[in-house]
């Protein structure tokens, strides 16, 4: 009977969590959804810069696509070709620091600036309705699922990276 590893069984929970989040946020980020919309028109209008709207939707939308396919993608494609977990746990470091990154700044957006904790969920005729803090909730405990992912997987990671390459003969 194969033995289960607790810690990547762990890791492709998270993987889970990270990648349903953020490719279901895609369907609204790459339609012009009025909630994006609305997050990065705030924060362009707050700070000046005009790259937060049009174009911070479609960046943080490929950098999340970028994510979810490192911490479930990659290891999946490990796992059905060469098996050598080194490679797929590199793939899950660099999601998970990727994921911590992206959602760092959705956090400190959410916090620091106008956008608030609550954004607009329900629309109606170009309006919000509703308000909900389900993103900085989502983005808080996507934060803490990339941590996890770098805790469990990012030694078998740096092992990969600081082993010696074998010498051609």
């Amino acid at each position: 009977m194969p033995k289960i590893n607790l810690r990547k069984l762990a890791a492709y929970g998270f993987g889970i969590w990270i990648s349903a989040i953020f490719l279901d946020s895609l369907r609204f980020k790459f339609t012009g959804h009025e909630t994006p919309q609305h997050i990065f028109e705030t924060l362009r209008d707050w700070s000046g810069i005009g790259l937060f709207y049009p174009a911070g939707p479609w960046i943080i939308g490929l950098a999340e696509l970028t994510a979810a396919l490192l911490v479930l993608g990659v290891p999946l494609a490990v796992m059905l070709t060469t098996r050598q977990s080194g490679h797929a746990a590199l793939g899950q470091s660099l999601g998970g620091l990727l994921a911590m990154g992206v959602m760092s700044g959705a956090i400190i957006f959410h916090l620091f600036t106008p956008l608030g904790l609550e954004t607009p969920t329900v629309w109606s005729d170009g309006q919000p309705t509703e308000w909900s803090p389900a993103l900085f909730i989502a983005a808080c405990i996507t934060w803490v699922a990339g941590l996890g992912m770098v805790l469990l997987r990012g030694a078998e990671a740096l092992r990969l990276i600081r082993r010696p390459a074998a010498s051609p003969t």
